[in-house]
């Protein structure tokens, strides 16, 4: 990708810009969710040594997706003079001035990444508002009253649309700031209880029992790290968004937290139920007491894939990877749906 005088950076019209602090908080609330609570049993299928070290591997895969991701959509930008060109935009345009093969089909990706991202953050919302649900109904019914969970559901929800109005950024971020709190406050909790009577660490496997253990726990990781729409959006309203890339960008500092935040509780949780972990670490305790590669190879097609076209194998490698785990994912996943409602 090469450099031009237009800076898209310096075009950018934003109407309440986000602070360096304020686009951390919020991309930190963001990502860190109910997914964390899964990352013991990630660790059950990979062993301590092994969920260290692929935690760490998953989450700079991320990373480095997101900033190859933005890195297109700043390129694009760039090369259509304007200050700003969202994911589906990017996809259109990238296409359009990628490889024959690619330029026919340059309007459909831009709706199929529409689509994507609808159905993913309707899944998300749809686990979050469940997860919120499921765990006040159980306060209900041990201290006030039994109650119907659609009922909880419906209430759950309502309480929740007045913060779905609200239209920008950082008239949100004092409410990140309120979560971060209680999500951090919540997590010290939980790992109070699972310090208590830890078994010896040699009773626990290090590595994976084999392999195909590795992309469910690349699954859960993804789910517990990954959120594209919220790191594209948090970017797109940072009042300097080129600190937003790099070593020490604000994506890769909160990265990095997530990451240990991640390792540890994992680790804790594994180190303290072992292979009797359940899906969330929550059920384990007591109940008393509480597509980015394609669009940069469309970009470079004009330009350089590098020295002997690594860029073009290492992005098809990455797409290889990727699409391996959504299909291995999801498989895994209607096999358990269908195991679980066949005996009902």
């Amino acid at each position: 990708m090469g450099d031009g005088g237009y800076k898209p950076y310096d075009n950018r019209n934003m109407e309440k810009p986000l602070s360096n602090c304020e686009a951390f908080m919020t991309l930190l609330k963001c990502v860190i969710g109910t997914g964390i609570l899964s990352m013991p049993l990630a660790f059950k299928y990979s062993g301590t040594v092994g969920g260290v070290v692929m935690t760490i591997l998953c989450t700079a895969l991320v990373i480095y997706g997101m900033q190859l991701l933005i890195k297109c959509m700043v390129e694009s930008s760039r090369r259509n003079k304007v200050g700003y060109m969202n994911f589906p935009d990017t996809m259109v345009f990238s296409f359009s001035v990628g490889p024959k093969c690619c330029r026919y089909i340059s309007e459909g990706v831009g709706c199929l990444v529409d689509i994507i991202l609808c159905i993913a953050h309707y899944g998300y919302n749809v686990v979050y508002h469940v997860f919120v649900a499921i765990h006040f109904k159980e306060l209900s019914d041990i201290y006030i009253t039994s109650s119907d969970l659609r009922v909880v559901c419906a209430i759950v929800g309502l309480l929740c649309l007045p913060l779905f109005l609200v239209r920008q950024l950082k008239y949100l971020v004092p409410f990140s700031i309120i979560a971060n709190v209680l999500i951090y406050l919540s997590l010290c909790a939980i790992c109070y209880y699972m310090i208590k009577g830890l078994p010896s660490l040699g009773e626990k496997r290090m590595l994976p029992l084999n392999a195909l253990d590795v992309p469910i726990f690349v699954g859960i990781v993804m789910f517990a790290t990954s959120s594209v729409g919220v790191m594209l959006a948090v970017e797109a309203k940072m009042a300097k968004p080129a600190l937003y890339l790099g070593w020490h960008g604000i994506l890769s500092l909160c990265a990095l937290f997530v990451c240990i935040t991640n390792i540890i509780f994992g680790f804790l949780g594994y180190w303290r139920y072992g292979d009797n972990i359940a899906a969330s670490v929550t059920i384990n305790l007591p109940a008393q007491d509480m597509s980015t590669c394609g669009v940069e190879i469309c970009l470079l097609y004009h330009d350089s894939y590098g020295r002997l076209r690594w860029k073009l194998f290492k992005n098809i490698l990455m797409i290889i990877f990727g699409t391996f785990v959504l299909c291995y994912g999801s498989y895994g996943a209607i096999r358990d749906m269908i195991q679980d409602y066949s005996c009902k």
